[in-house]
């Protein structure tokens, strides 16, 4: 067998597959060269998606005439000089094939001045064939590729149409612009500008690249100083603006732009449950980090990076955006809240149940908080009886207001309007703060009504709040179960009358399987024969549950493959279980029981998000309807 040492021109070609794969490959390579030649103004123009033409303009330090030469020979770089030089990388390109194997596949131009050179130089490479001459030219470097892939039509027959070309070069200018924010971008296709950013920031490049309803809500995340001189800074978006896919993440490390799924998982983790399933987050992020500590040399396209202390890196970027994301939480949860204030009379009113209407008994040493059922309890005149979950102390759903939709009697409205008339000096609620025994305040919001059965309407110090019934209650009922989980203090309410759920043997076993975890969530269950299940005990603080469907919804997950329902309850079926316990929509309330249902939401601190992801609460001001109305522009 007979061994052939291939010329350069085959063999160039062949090596061109690892780095040009399309023309945006090329763009990248050349801004990549713009970016390491210091330059601070790019221009970039393509032409039937970069496959006619692809040109490149920088300000930067230009190449010097003797060296243009050995711009398209393999390996030639002035980016490194020994093996040592590879554990510091700091410049974008290094490997020195870029130039070289753009060149062996279309036609290349490359118009250059040097500072201290007395004239601008072009070079050409065609085939191989080479030539150099004096040329006009301001200084920095122009680079045109023209024709790419025309002796190589293999390659050229896998090409996508020229709009998908172009916008694949158009979601790297993106990336691009957000990654070198100090540097000026321009880009046009077909002599159409696209984009045009100038420099001034972080900020501003997203202003020039995202949509002003994106763009104004990012929040600026650090600088957070991790260990080992790991440093995160950027912005991320808030809850309220996502994708449905990956496409608006972007990750800089030390000025490389890098995919890697994990950073990616990361930041998703830092959302927890305020982003629903499938939703991902847009966000800019900036590692900066020792070059030592990370190795770029994985692929030719230089995007995949491998970290010696992974878990520092992700831990750094974990706590700069949850950091940011729970600051925001705290800003905007004091928006909501900041202008109520509401009564609190020293001594809850708790209605006995057996007591008559409109005879309230006071409550011996209330801690002053006011739970739904105490404040349903003053405006129904009485508890809910019957198959219904005995309330308690804790937050719990509520009753169907169609069967039971009592107002206060005479007696019981004057008792308030005493109580209002004879509070102190007012005390202005504070966010996240339970109410407590202290002096009584006077309630500064008006209860506009109830919309669609399903959301609650509330004025106040100039704002409308739109408030998600269920999701609200869902979100309050999921964090008292969580922290008395963790505090290993869930109480447990044993049932009057067992609950019997019946099913076919297969969920019977599913469901036993799993009995430890649901005992140790408050859950108590048994086999009842074959094809049923008891349950004698539910936890207090999910007061009404609706067992079946919680049940049928754990057999059907379990069913489908999903992962257990864990050590201590899987994050999804504790808010499962709020989700099932919490009023619903299509309940209807007089405006008397929505002021005590806002009262109660407002002592749990008014939260954003369902444990799904959804908003609790909507905000409108009276500046935002004037907008609508066109009152004000």
């Amino acid at each position: 067998m007979k061994i052939n040492i291939l010329p350069s021109e085959v063999y160039n070609r062949i090596s061109a597959g690892e780095v040009v794969e399309n023309p945006a490959s090329v763009v990248k390579e050349l801004v990549e060269n713009a970016l390491d030649a210091g330059a601070t103004a790019i221009n970039v123009d393509v032409e039937d998606g970069g496959i006619k033409r692809i040109e490149v303009t920088d300000n930067g330090a230009g190449i010097d005439r003797e060296e243009l030469p050995k711009t398209i020979l393999p390996h030639a770089t002035s980016k490194i000089e020994t093996v040592s030089d590879l554990d510091t990388v700091s410049t974008l390109g290094f490997r020195g094939e870029a130039l070289a194997s753009i060149a062996a596949v279309s036609e290349l131009e490359i118009l250059t001045k040097a500072a201290g050179e007395e004239f601008a130089s072009r070079f050409t490479a065609k085939d191989g064939r080479t030539s150099l001459e004096d040329a006009a030219f301001s200084g920095g470097t122009s680079i045109r590729v023209s024709n790419l892939f025309y002796n190589t039509p293999a390659r050229f027959k896998f090409l996508s149409s020229k709009t998908s070309e172009e916008s694949k070069i158009t979601r790297l200018m993106f990336m691009f612009i957000l990654a070198n924010p100090d540097v000026s971008f321009t880009y046009s296709a077909d002599g159409s500008a696209v984009y045009s950013s100038t420099g001034d920031g972080l900020k501003s490049a997203m202003e020039a690249v995202f949509l002003p309803k994106i763009a104004d809500k990012m929040l600026k995340v650090g600088p957070y100083h991790g260990a080992d001189n790991i440093t995160v800074s950027g912005y991320t978006g808030s809850y309220e603006i996502f994708k449905n896919n990956k496409s608006q993440q972007i990750v800089v490390l030390n000025g490389r732009i890098v995919t890697d799924s994990v950073l990616s998982a990361t930041v998703q983790n830092a959302y927890g449950e305020r982003l629903m399933t499938r939703c991902f987050p847009i966000f800019v992020l900036e590692i900066v980090m020792p070059f030592g500590d990370v190795d770029v040399n994985v692929h030719p396209n230089k995007k995949e990076v491998r970290f010696a202390s992974p878990r520092k890196v992700y831990g750094a970027v974990y706590r700069a955006v949850s950091e940011t994301l729970e600051k925001f939480d705290l800003e905007r949860r004091g928006q909501l809240t900041e202008s109520f204030s509401i009564d609190t009379p020293e001594k809850v009113e708790k209605v006995d149940e057996n007591a008559a209407v409109g005879e309230p008994k006071t409550q011996e040493g209330s801690s002053g908080s006011i739970t739904l059922g105490e404040a349903l309890a003053l405006v129904r005149g009485k508890k809910s009886s019957g198959s219904d979950l005995k309330l308690n102390d804790a937050p719990y759903a509520v009753p169907n207001a169609r069967q039971n939709a009592f107002v206060p009697d005479e007696r019981t409205t004057k008792k308030i309007e005493n109580d209002v008339r004879t509070a102190e000096k007012p005390k202005t609620y504070e966010s996240g703060a339970l109410l407590t025994d202290s002096a009584p305040k006077i309630k500064n919001y008006r209860v506009v009504g109830q919309l669609f059965d399903t959301y609650l309407i509330v004025e106040n110090a100039g704002k409308v709040i739109f408030i998600d019934q269920h999701a609200m209650h869902e979100r309050l009922i999921y964090d008292s179960y969580v922290n008395e989980l963790k505090a290993d203090v869930l109480a447990v309410q044993p049932m009057l009358i067992p609950y019997i759920y019946e099913d076919e043997p297969e969920a019977v076993d599913i469901i036993m399987r799993e009995a430890k975890t649901l005992s140790s969530g408050g859950f108590e269950v048994e086999r009842f024969g074959p094809d049923a299940v008891k349950v004698s005990s539910v936890p207090s603080v999910l007061g009404k549950l609706d067992i079946k469907a919680m049940m049928e919804t754990i057999v059907s997950e379990l069913k489908s493959g999903k992962k257990n329902v864990g050590d201590s309850l899987g994050k999804d079926h504790l808010a499962l279980a709020a989700c099932k316990a919490a009023m619903k929509g299509g309940e209807t309330f007089t405006d008397a029981q929505i002021e005590h249902i806002v009262d109660y939401y407002i002592a749990g601190g008014m939260p954003l998000q369902c444990p799904h992801g959804r908003p609790t609460a909507i905000v409108y001001s009276l500046s935002d309807f004037e907008k609508l109305f066109r009152r004000k522009v």
